[in-house]
């Protein structure tokens, strides 16, 4: 008897045990835990460090707020504009005035003062009696603080026309800019405006040069020949508006006539393209003056008398 009730109690035990597993298998099975303690712990630390960022970035936008509210309503306003995307070769948007413009530099002297200065520099080279001074130690270390150029020059990147020896120039005296046939981009354009409203240079001189290769290859290009890659195809294509009436003709002696006409319509693109020097040259201030120089005699001939 005793021992029939001891099977069945063992029996009980056995059953009662093996429902307990059951249900806590289901429970496993239907709610697991999500994490580990340590898990825990490394979610905890990082909600806290997320926290304390946010913290801080709205601690830093308030004090942005206080101490400039206008600035701050304007960066929320153009984050949420999205602006159509633009040609590569289009310029026309990227160079028009703030709303809240500084007035420019006042240059070193006045654009007609300049425009002898680079007149004089230029008999002196053709004569070669150039200047002796204006490049030694006490002239550079002068210009360490600052420089204040009289005139800016846009001339081709040609190895045999750099502006400061052909104009008899020294350090600190223009501010040059050279690409191939004169050719404008957004960083040529910048370095003009900045010579002019920040460096106060009242005079901007576009300058071409005879027996221009740039000009040759954007002839060339206009009676379909390919330059051989799309850096050099790109380069001619701003200049080859200023020289579509020579389409299909025969090149004047030197490419004068051509480089002419580019110098002229650089200099009506550079206007075009920039509202400071736009401004800058209907306050009076600033003049922009057109040259060729011709690579035989060292002389640089003025389109503008």
């Amino acid at each position: 008897m005793f021992f029939r009730v001891t099977l069945l109690l063992a029996a009980l035990s056995l059953s009662a045990c093996s429902a307990f597993q059951g249900r806590r298998s289901l429970n496993q099975t239907e709610t697991p835990p999500l994490t580990t303690p340590a898990e825990d712990k490394t979610t905890a630390a990082d909600k806290a460090r997320a926290q304390e960022l946010r913290d801080a970035v709205a601690a830093e936008t308030a004090k942005q707020k206080q101490r400039n509210p206008e600035a701050t309503a304007t960066a929320t306003t153009a984050q949420a504009i999205t602006k159509p995307p633009q040609d590569e070769h289009d310029h026309s948007d990227h160079h028009q005035v703030p709303a809240e413009h500084k007035p420019r530099e006042a240059g070193p002297v006045t654009a007609e003062k300049s425009l002898g200065w680079l007149k004089n520099g230029n008999t002196r080279f053709v004569k070669g009696s150039v200047r002796k001074d204006g490049a030694s130690a006490k002239d550079r270390a002068r210009l360490v603080s600052g420089q204040k150029p009289h005139a800016v020059i846009l001339s081709c990147s040609d190895s045999r026309v750099p502006p400061e020896v052909l104009f008899d120039q020294k350090l600190g005296e223009i501010f040059v800019v050279r690409t191939a046939g004169e050719a404008l981009d957004d960083n040529v354009i910048g370095s003009i405006e900045y010579a002019v409203d920040h460096l106060g240079s009242n005079l901007i001189v576009v300058m071409g040069h005879t027996s221009c290769g740039a000009v040759r290859a954007a002839l060339a290009s206009l009676d379909g020949a390919d330059l051989g890659s799309p850096a050099l195809n790109g380069l001619v294509a701003d200049l080859k508006p200023h020289l579509q009436q020579y389409a299909s003709k025969k090149p004047s002696e030197g490419v004068v006539e051509e480089s002419t006409a580019n110098v002229n319509g650089v200099a009506h693109d550079l206007l075009a393209l920039s509202q400071i020097l736009r401004d800058a040259v209907a306050s009076g201030e600033v003049k922009i003056a057109r040259a060729l120089y011709h690579l035989e005699t060292g002389k640089v001939e003025w389109q503008d008398k």
